[in-house]
């Protein structure tokens, strides 16, 4: 066998890919007998690594917020949740 500081780069990044995507494969099988009972929605494996790369992305941008604008996003969180309490306070 021989060892992996004998690979070019560009052979690397292909054995990383693969680990990643082997990895990925696994976690897909181990919640494939839930989705085969119906516990959660089947979801392709295709599908199930479109949304994991979807995720990683908005972490990476949410990442990149200053902590002023990640106060500021919450707030306005609060206050429609506020809004939306009243609305049914006043509709009962």
């Amino acid at each position: 066998m021989a060892n992996i500081k004998d690979y070019p780069l560009s052979k690397l990044a292909d054995f990383l890919n693969f680990a990643y995507e082997k990895e990925l494969y696994e976690r897909w099988l181990k919640i494939y007998p839930y989705m085969e009972i119906g516990f959660i929605k089947y979801l392709s494996f295709k599908d199930y690594k479109k949304k994991i790369k979807e995720n990683a992305e908005i972490k990476k941008n949410n990442s990149l917020l200053t902590d002023k604008q990640i106060i500021d996003e919450g707030m306005e969180i609060v206050k429609i949740y506020e809004n939306q309490q009243k609305r049914q306070v006043k509709n009962k």
